[in-house]
């Protein structure tokens, strides 16, 4: 018997692979008809389709003793209820259910096999009568509708699934840890109780992700880009500053004010990152899901920032100031948490991460002094020299004192209004000397 079950499984798997064009081709047009229905929606994210791979039906087969309930391998292909998955993900929990009732009108003509379809697509069958959202083993709630796939060649079970980004993220986390987890039954109570007390926890993000959404909406009617785009940087940067204060309260049982280096950070990922893109929506939600994982992210603000031996700075500015906050980072925890908060925030290689920051303050100081000599009836390149002798001024100054303040808002307003007085109290504004001079007087009582 032990041996007709792994043969009975081996086989299931051996003919998935056989059947496999002909199911992606079915996952394709599935993809192409719900993108289709509601990539207009606004609530709507994107469709994400999978066929079941070899290995997850074969481990799937002997964890439901399904080779008991089908005679064939062929049986059990045609009838498993999700040899193919489709996911409508959405923004929010609200959501899911304005998915479902689009797709309950939608598929409004009962068929003689007991499914629903719609005018859209003969080939496409959903079961409509079960009640939703369906219960899960777990206890916890999903929108998951029983569906087929009929024409003249194949008829083949589909399941379709609808989820909120908070959804996708906690489904993830569950499918991980108890779905798939067979280790857990000494402690299986204590084990639920704490993923019930995180689906709690996300559902409230959701909740306050939504309302921070349609505030920005409706802000967004009688506001300008750039008011909508500020609008974003300070939620974000709030919503920022709320995860890590608590964090640093847990961890080190104490806080700091780092409310402007938050600033400073959103205003660098739109700045460096998300700038390409003008809708700011969209990238604000992008945003806001990498900061739903740092929420449960187990943060050490004790540990070391690793910079790589060998980092290429790009110029004497950027080397400068590189140099000097490296340096700086293990005694100084303002910059240390700065940059922790930033490489948690931007994935990726650190290094590439701080040679981005040092370029976005050089680019930033850059662009302050163009706007300040601006108006003044000075030759370009007199304008050059002055704007290179104010930023080898900064980085000298920066290498006495290494504040993190040169980063903040108020810092560079400042550094501003220093440059526009210095070039008002000149005499000569073609003595290079009397520039540098004035500038020396005014810099250093800003720095």
């Amino acid at each position: 018997m032990e041996s007709n079950i792994f043969e009975f499984i081996e086989t299931s798997g051996s003919l998935l692979e056989k059947k496999y064009e002909s199911l992606h081709k079915i996952e394709q047009e599935l993809d192409k008809f719900f993108s289709a229905t509601f990539f207009s929606k606004d609530h709507f994210i994107d469709v994400k389709t999978r066929v079941k791979a070899k290995d997850s039906l074969k481990e799937k087969i002997l964890r439901n003793n399904l080779y008991l309930q089908y005679d064939t391998p062929e049986n059990l292909l045609i009838n498993l209820s999700d040899i193919i998955g489709v996911r409508i993900e959405c923004r929010f929990m609200d959501d899911e259910r304005k998915i479902y009732k689009e797709i309950y009108n939608l598929f409004r003509v009962k068929s003689e096999n007991g499914y629903y379809q719609s005018f859209l697509n003969n080939n496409i069958f959903l079961n409509m009568d079960e009640k939703q959202p369906t219960k899960q083993k777990n206890g916890f709630e999903i929108y998951k509708i029983d569906g087929k796939y009929i024409n003249e060649n194949h008829s083949y079970c589909f399941e379709l699934q609808i989820k909120s980004l908070v959804n996708v993220f906690w489904g993830d986390i569950d499918h991980k840890i108890l779905y798939k987890n067979f280790n857990y039954n000494l402690t299986e109570k204590f084990i639920v109780d704490v993923m019930g007390s995180i689906k709690e926890n996300l559902e409230m993000i959701d909740r306050e992700l939504m309302l921070m959404y349609n505030q920005i909406n409706e802000h967004n009617s009688n506001t300008s880009e750039d008011n909508v785009k500020n609008s974003v940087k300070v939620l974000l940067s709030k919503s920022l500053h709320d995860i890590y204060y608590k964090k640093l309260r847990l961890d080190l049982g104490f806080t700091v004010d780092f409310r402007s280096s938050c600033d400073a950070i959103v205003d660098y990922i739109f700045v460096n990152v998300y700038n390409v893109d003008e809708n700011y929506m969209s990238e604000f939600l992008r945003l806001i899901e990498r900061m739903k994982f740092l929420e449960l992210k187990t943060i050490n603000f004790g540990s070391e920032l690793n910079f790589g031996k060998d980092i290429q700075f790009n110029d004497h500015f950027t080397k400068k100031i590189g140099k000097k906050i490296i340096e700086i980072v293990p005694r100084d925890f303002n910059w240390k948490l700065f940059l922790q908060i930033l490489f948690d925030v931007e994935e990726g290689d650190p290094n590439a991460i701080f040679l981005s920051l040092l370029n976005y303050i050089k680019n930033k100081y850059n662009e302050v002094i163009l706007v300040a000599l601006a108006n003044q009836e000075i030759s370009e390149k007199l304008r050059g020299e002055i704007v290179d002798f104010i930023m080898n001024y900064l980085a000298d100054s920066f290498e006495e004192d290494a504040c993190i303040s040169i980063i903040t808002e108020n810092t560079i307003n400042a550094f501003y209004d220093s440059i526009i007085k210095s070039m008002g109290e000149v005499v000569d504004l073609w003595d290079l000397n009397e520039i540098k001079k004035t500038l020396t007087q005014n810099l250093n009582l800003y720095i």
